[in-house]
Order: C-alpha cells, then structure tokens, then sequence
C-alpha cells in the first residue's frame, strides 16, 4: 500500500476503458449537436473536447452521424427509465395516469429534447442511413410506448379510445410537432401553454374513472 494509505488505483480493463470512452464522447457530442445541429457538429472537434484523438472517435463509431444516433438512443433509454419507474412506485391506477401525463408534457417541452427531436428528423429527410435509424427508434419507441400504455389499461380505473400503438404515434407526433412550434415562436405560445394543450390531448384519448 502507498505511503499516503491511499489505495492504488484500479486499472480499468479494456471494455471498461472503452465503455468510458463512448460515455463520453456521447456526453460531449450532445452538448456539440445541440449547440451546432447535426450539420453543423464537427467529428474532430468532438474528439479533441472529449479529450480523446480523432481515431478514439472513429473506433467507437463509425463517424458523426453514428455518434449522433447513439445520443437520441441513450435520451430514448434514459426517458424510458423515467417512466417505467413512475409506474413501477405508484400502485394506484389514477395516480399513475397522472404522473404519466405530467412526464410526458415535461419531456414534450423539454428544449434539449425538442431540438435533438427535430435534428433528428431533419437528418432523416436527408440520409437515407439516418433515415433508416429513425425508422428503428420509431419502432422501438411503439413497442416501449405501448407496453406502458397497456401497463397502464391494466389497471380498471383507466380507459383509452386508442389502441396503444395508435395513441404513441399520436403523442409522439401531435405533441412533439406543438412543442417544436411552440420554440419557434416563443412567446407568441408560451411554454406553459403549450403543456396544458399536451395534457389536454392525452386526457381526451386516457382516461380515469
């Protein structure tokens, strides 16, 4: 043991060192994407933030746009969490609804998820490959939708004029697309205002007795 009492450092072993790597230049390429969109994010500049060399960054990922697509996975990933852990603390029906609700007007007003949202979408209007990562994140949010949803209707209290699918793709869309339009004018229809008209949707298509 040294001197200090201190205990030596443990070496990372490989797939800890490259897991930590990919953490962070994830964690650095979000803030980049946000503030420069995917157009205008530099790979190399990412990696030099990040601490890392160029090829550090092209060994993890196949290039910019393959890092981008990793961040909307790890924010995908990341909200999902959030919500199943809502469920999963709240035995009551009504409650649940409730907070479910109010988790999903906060994430379609969220700035950093309406922007990374929207980048998104115009990355796949663009690139056919990120056109292809879309289509893949659509359908895995459909299915970790859904589950929720049908987690929720297990419930007697609670009630839906949807299918689950049908009313994911509903929130998804509507919800986001306000909430993109809401940033764009600003005052003209406020944050809040915009919130409300989220939960008003949902409450229209869930419902509890």
């Amino acid at each position: 043991m040294p001197l200090n009492g201190t205990k030596p450092r443990t070496r990372l072993t490989r797939e800890e060192s490259r897991a930590q790597t990919r953490a962070t230049l994830i964690a650095v390429g979000r803030r980049h994407f946000l503030r420069y969109g995917l157009g205008g994010a530099v790979a190399e500049k990412i990696a030099e933030d990040a601490g890392y060399s160029r090829g550090a960054l092209y060994s993890n990922f196949d290039g910019k746009e393959d890092l981008f697509v990793a961040v909307i996975l790890e924010e995908q990933a990341r909200h999902l969490n959030v919500f199943r852990s809502l469920l999963k603390e709240e035995p009551s029906g009504k409650k649940r609804l409730k907070k479910m609700r109010d988790a999903i007007a906060d994430l379609m007003t969220d700035h950093d998820w309406i922007v990374l949202r929207a980048e998104f979408e115009v990355g796949a209007l663009r690139s056919e490959r990120i056109r292809q990562s879309f289509v893949e994140v659509h359908r895995q949010q459909l299915r970790d939708g859904s589950e929720l949803v049908r987690d929720l209707l297990r419930s007697p209290e609670v009630t839906s004029k949807l299918k689950p699918d049908d009313f994911i793709t509903v929130i998804i869309n509507l919800a986001h697309g306000l909430a993109v339009t809401q940033r764009i004018l600003g005052a003209e229809l406020s944050q809040k205002s915009t919130r409300n008209l989220v939960q008003s949707l949902i409450d229209h298509l869930i419902s509890s007795a």
